[in-house]
């Protein structure tokens, strides 16, 4: 089984449907691939409607709103985190946690996520609204012709580099040092 994961505020219907249409291609070449949607907001029942219309039901969860602990076990479970959102920090917490779980990361090249996944390297950056790409790429992933390890083990490297404990106290004692030099 495959299983591709995305957190969203259904706010946008647009992301999630062009993830939903991608995937319907996906669902028809890899019959053990499904879908989870956590999140909830006003756009749910669109979102759900979508995926009814293209005849995703029995491949797509959308348990809803979840507490951390339960984001963290879908992370998990998943295989692939999707965030096409363009309105992301980037530094999204279900984002570094699929990155320190290994995940293979698929994102927005015009969302600050540019800025930390390298494409092709820690991840992948894609068009909001291209639908074909996203499917191609997923359909490889599953398909076992991309190092999908190798590339989650990257994505795991850069998070614990970004959030070495030691490094991020110098960098704040730098500052604070910084500041102190600057007020005499």
């Amino acid at each position: 089984t495959h299983v591709v994961l995305t957190v969203t505020d259904m706010t946008v219907p647009e992301e999630i449907v062009t993830l939903l249409q991608a995937f319907e291609r996906v669902a028809v070449k890899k019959p053990n691939a499904y879908m989870v949607i956590l999140g909830s907001g006003p756009e749910w029942k669109r979102i759900e409607y979508e995926m009814l219309n293209l005849a995703l039901g029995s491949r797509v969860i959308m348990p809803g709103a979840l507490k951390e602990e339960e984001v963290s076990e879908w992370i998990q479970i998943a295989d692939v985190f999707v965030n096409m959102s363009s309105r992301t920090t980037g530094f999204e917490p279900t984002m570094i946690e699929a990155m320190a779980q290994k995940k293979v990361i698929i994102g927005s090249e015009l969302s600050p996520m540019a800025n930390i996944v390298e494409d092709g390297q820690d991840g992948f950056l894609l068009r909001p609204a291209d639908t074909d790409s996203l499917a191609q790429l997923l359909v490889e992933l599953f398909s076992g012709t991309m190092p999908s390890f190798e590339i989650g083990q990257k994505a795991r490297d850069k998070v614990t580099n970004l959030f070495d404990p030691r490094k991020m106290v110098e960098a704040l004692h730098g500052a604070y040092r910084q500041v102190l030099s600057h007020r005499n």
